[in-house]
């Protein structure tokens, strides 16, 4: 009865380890699928410039010099906040289904760091699917503003005057209580006119 009874723990046991690993290398698949899938940004939103929204700023024609006292004031505490949702299109070309549990980010413009953190977001992809993730910005733009990298690309009245967004995303997978992230981060350049924050 006793060899019975270990035989049956034995059993469980080893039904339990092996589903277990099957799990962790399914959920593994999951987030290396992320590496194949291919990333757009598809907008930025709601974008608010020391407390105004960029559309009374920002006119076709340059900047509207009436909307730009917070600016100005701003310059003078060296802290010109920026709030705005940027959505990050994840398209899964692949055969297999890509899922994370949250992502680091780093958001840059012509190479100079905007923003980082972390976004607490579940994302599951089909094979075949896309779905958005939304970034939420909130930054002090003083040093690029002052340097006139970014003030040079948001004054300019030509819609074909581009600048270079960069999106640096490091995705995570929980498994077993702990966050396994995947190796380096997966880099979206794009180059965008104006018009994207209009």
């Amino acid at each position: 009865m006793i060899n019975v009874l270990k035989k049956n723990w034995l059993f469980a046991f080893v039904s339990i380890a092996i589903l277990t690993s099957c799990g962790v290398s399914r959920q593994k698949a999951q987030i290396e699928n992320l590496g194949k899938c291919k990333y757009d940004i598809q907008s930025v939103d709601s974008i608010r410039v020391a407390g105004t929204s960029i559309q009374k700023i920002v006119k076709s024609d340059g900047i509207d010099l009436s909307a730009l006292p917070s600016v100005a004031l701003g310059m003078l505490r060296k802290n010109i906040p920026l709030d705005a949702v940027v959505r990050l299109r994840i398209q899964n070309p692949t055969l297999k289904k890509a899922a994370i549990n949250q992502f680091q980010y780093i958001i840059l413009f012509e190479k100079k760091q905007l923003a980082e953190g972390i976004v607490n977001q579940s994302i599951s992809i089909d094979p075949g699917q896309s779905t958005i993730a939304s970034v939420r910005l909130n930054t002090n733009i003083y040093e690029l503003i002052n340097n006139g990298d970014l003030a040079g690309f948001i004054g300019s009245n030509s819609n074909t005057k581009k600048g270079l967004f960069t999106i640096k995303i490091k995705p995570s997978i929980n498994i077993a209580g702990k966050s396994i992230f995947y190796p380096g981060y997966i880099t979206i350049d794009k180059e965008v006119s104006r018009n994207i924050l209009l």
